[in-house]
């Protein structure tokens, strides 16, 4: 493993944050001159299954409190890990490019992220994890985490 000196972590609200953070922090020990991002993506969503009734709207989605939750989510986390919750960026857009995206805008050299087992129809799908691992520039580091 080389040095890295510009780590961008990924994050996702649900209880395998704690090890991805946690391993984030060990990696850090290993690197204690890295600078480092944590960034969490709230998926654009747009409702295309609708069930209303004909003429009705679809209730509206808002996605800066799904943004707020998000953070309030993991700030803790982040804190308990003893990383630094001020360097959370909560973004919107398809996780793996909004991933990507802020990966090249902070000149990662290395992006940690969690990745599910995965089984059957999934694997032909693909996965974020997969999409991030296959389509960065840097180097990757997939902590594989149980799935929710």
């Amino acid at each position: 493993m080389s040095e890295y000196s510009r780590i961008l972590v990924a994050l996702e609200c649900s209880h395998n944050a704690e090890q991805v953070l946690e391993k984030t922090r060990n990696l850090l020990q290993r690197y204690p001159e890295a600078e480092y991002s944590l960034v969490h993506v709230v998926l654009d969503v747009v409702i295309a299954d609708w069930a209303g009734l004909p003429g009705q709207v679809p209730p509206a989605i808002d996605q800066q409190e799904l943004a707020q939750a998000g953070a309030e989510y993991l700030k803790p986390l982040i804190e308990k890990s003893g990383l630094d919750p001020n360097l959370l960026t909560v973004c919107f857009g398809t996780p793996a490019q909004s991933v990507l995206d802020s990966a090249e805008e902070f000149g990662a050299d290395l992006i940690v992220a969690g990745s599910h087992s995965r089984k059957g129809l999934e694997i032909l799908l693909g996965s974020t994890a997969h999409k991030i691992l296959n389509l960065a520039k840097c180097d990757v580091l997939l902590i594989r985490t149980p799935r929710s």
